[in-house]
């Protein structure tokens, strides 16, 4: 099969989502942690210029996800979309207003190898499967245990670890929502009408509104190198896995070939460890902790030092008795 549009439409993708990923890391600096991991997240985010610019390449990067996957195979299309790693940290990192060094070059270059080793040595194929209700029910009950897991983890951790942890799990929702919107796609395409009686609509759009608050809880943690790769490596695995076991997408793999996997997979690993422990990443991790967020962006209840307090209470009034006494006195 010829999927050259396809390809082209992934690689927009990634453009897309890199561009939307830088612009909403930033938004979110501003807004009080303890919105984390809620939907007041995205209501405050909201209104925010910049947050929405970046919902309207995310929009655009997913409309090119869709016409990506209607025309190739998901474990085609995932590992080219989450190229976004190589435009989206460079970015970040130049946003920083720091210089992107041997060690960030190296890493976004293992990070990319990894997936590219995968496109060579596999062979997807892209068949016509229509899995039943318990095979969806138990896939998107696994997805929901391991990222619900992720969360309730990451919820109780405080800086990178935080930004890593939502990120796998932001990973494991988008990898879902990837096959979700493919088969919805296919579900509008062939009978629009009958489409909207079924559950797939309603629950990639429920996948997408989870996976967008959690991965902007997780660029809230912090820069876009700690959650970033996790999203990069753990979206097209999970994406690949349920394609192979709902819709029969097979990659075939040799005995030669799993071993090349298992070596992309240790060199991506290391890749992950040298981002996230580069000393450009902690200096803007640095810069980008500010207290003021952590305690909410309205400082109307701080009073200066040295100011002194006023007392604005109404005068007191003297009763008559009271008056009088003083009076005779």
């Amino acid at each position: 099969m010829n999927f050259a549009p396809s390809i082209l439409a992934a690689l927009g993708a990634a453009l897309s989502f890199a561009l939307a990923a830088v612009l909403q890391q930033e938004s979110t600096q501003s807004v009080p942690s303890d919105d984390s991991l809620s939907l007041t997240l995205l209501v405050d985010l909201a209104h925010r210029r910049r947050w929405l610019m970046g919902i309207g390449l995310l929009i655009a990067g997913y409309g090119l996800q869709a016409l990506a996957l209607s025309y190739g195979p998901v474990a085609l299309v995932q590992p080219i979309v989450v190229t976004e790693l190589a435009f989206a940290i460079p970015l970040g990192i130049w946003r920083g207003h720091c210089h992107v060094g041997r060690r960030e070059t190296l890493g976004i270059a293992a990070v990319l190898a990894g997936l590219a080793i995968f496109l060579l040595v596999a062979t997807p194929t892209n068949p016509r499967y229509s899995p039943g209700a318990t095979a969806w029910l138990v896939s998107l009950l696994a997805i929901a245990g391991g990222a619900g897991l992720l969360v309730l983890i990451g919820s109780r951790a405080q800086g990178p670890h935080r930004a890593m942890l939502l990120g796998a799990a932001a990973g494991i929702c988008f990898g879902a929502l990837a096959v979700l919107t493919k088969v919805t796609t296919e579900a509008l395409s062939s009978n629009l009408g009958h489409a909207f009686l079924t559950w797939k609509p309603y629950v990639t759009v429920a996948a997408g509104i989870l996976a967008l608050v959690i991965s902007q809880s997780a660029y809230q943690a912090g820069p876009l190198a700690y959650s970033m790769p996790f999203i990069s490596i753990i979206e097209p695995t999970v994406a690949v896995v349920m394609g192979d076991a709902l819709l029969g997408e097979t990659v075939r793999l040799t005995p030669g070939q799993l071993v090349l996997e298992a070596f992309a997979a240790d060199v991506a690993v290391g890749a992950i460890v040298a981002l996230t422990t580069s000393s450009t990443v902690l200096t803007i991790y640095k810069q980008g902790s500010n207290p003021a967020r952590e305690q909410g962006s309205d400082d109307r209840s701080k009073r200066p030092p040295s100011q002194p307090e006023t007392d604005t209470s109404m005068p007191k009034v003297m009763p008559p008795g009271r008056k009088k006494l003083q009076e005779m006195q």
